[in-house]
């Protein structure tokens, strides 16, 4: 179910990011002091596999999470050769798929992970689809959770709604500002289900996580019902702080539930039959917390106090 919606991270935009350029780059250098200097702030990754008809897509998304340059460390996980060479040549790090679905041969989501942790020294580790590409209002939203109480919290995830654009164009992806102007123009925001990315730290509880395949359904309302369950519980919805542009590149609703057109879309279904999730609550809206920007338009992250979602009960 998708709704046709203004994005909402838009309401405020034109004031807050006039007052981020009157902050100017002594308020950048006191939030990179609070980063630890021997790690990274994030490591984002993915992984695809070459297609002529993605070709702008997968540019544009190496492209756009090249301008996340500040402490941020950007992976492909391919076993391709040339795709391995095009990408390394534009900056980012290769790994290799060590995992796969015996009988989807997709790639395992928490050994993504793993190997994750394991190459790179980073605060915070994300997944993301490769059809996703970020603003800088991703970073600014991590460091501001970073500074939280929350950011102590093992458990901690941090979730988001995505914006299905069509034909994004290499010159929308690779400008913050134009890309917001863009979602916001022509983009639907996609129900609370739609996530296309997790951060979370090399703390999380994965290791009674099944052996779930990306870009297909249902990983990802099991992981953030699991996540929500869990009590206290830590799980953040930054969609109101960071934009998610999903880059639609199929036809009709296809393009904007791709993971459905897969002849193997029943293999997380299947693999989790046996556990009776409640799907339900793997949403956005079930997270215990969520960001805003305040009256000061700054980042701020508040506990939900009522249920917003009936599913979420």
């Amino acid at each position: 179910m998708m709704f046709r919606l203004k994005p909402m991270y838009e309401v405020r935009g034109n004031g807050r990011y006039l007052f981020k350029s009157l902050r100017g780059t002594f308020k950048q250098q006191q939030d990179i002091q609070l980063i630890e200097k021997t790690r990274t702030l994030l490591t984002i990754f993915t992984t695809w596999v070459s297609d002529k008809k993605k070709y702008v897509c997968r540019n544009n998304t190496v492209k756009n999470w090249n301008l996340l340059q500040e402490n941020v460390e950007r992976i492909l996980f391919t076993n391709e050769t040339d795709l391995t060479l095009r990408v390394k040549s534009m900056g980012w790090k290769v790994l290799p798929v060590t995992k796969v679905a015996s009988s989807t041969k997709v790639p395992v989501l928490k050994d993504m992970f793993y190997s994750a942790f394991e190459a790179e020294d980073s605060i915070f580790y994300a997944y993301a689809n490769g059809d996703n590409i970020f603003t800088s209002d991703l970073t600014e939203t991590v460091k501001a959770i970073l500074k939280s109480k929350l950011s102590d919290a093992d458990d901690l995830l941090l979730i988001g709604r995505r914006t299905d654009v069509r034909n994004v164009s290499t010159k929308e992806a690779i400008n913050h500002d134009v890309l917001r102007n863009t979602a916001y123009s022509r983009g639907s925001i996609h129900s609370p289900y739609g996530i296309d990315y997790f951060i979370i730290k090399k703390s999380y509880p994965f290791l009674e996580f099944p052996d779930l395949v990306i870009g297909r359904p249902y990983v990802d309302s099991f992981l953030v019902s699991e996540a929500v369950n869990r009590k206290p519980g830590h799980v953040i919805d930054i969609t109101l702080t960071s934009l998610a542009v999903h880059q639609v590149t199929l036809p009709g609703k296809q393009g904007v539930n791709e993971g459905s057109t897969y002849q193997d879309k029943d293999f997380n279904f299947n693999l989790l039959k046996s556990r009776n999730p409640n799907y339900s609550r793997g949403n956005t809206n079930c997270a215990q917390y969520f960001t805003l920007f305040d009256t000061n338009m700054t980042i701020a992250i508040k506990k939900r106090q009522r249920t917003i979602d009936k599913r979420c009960i």
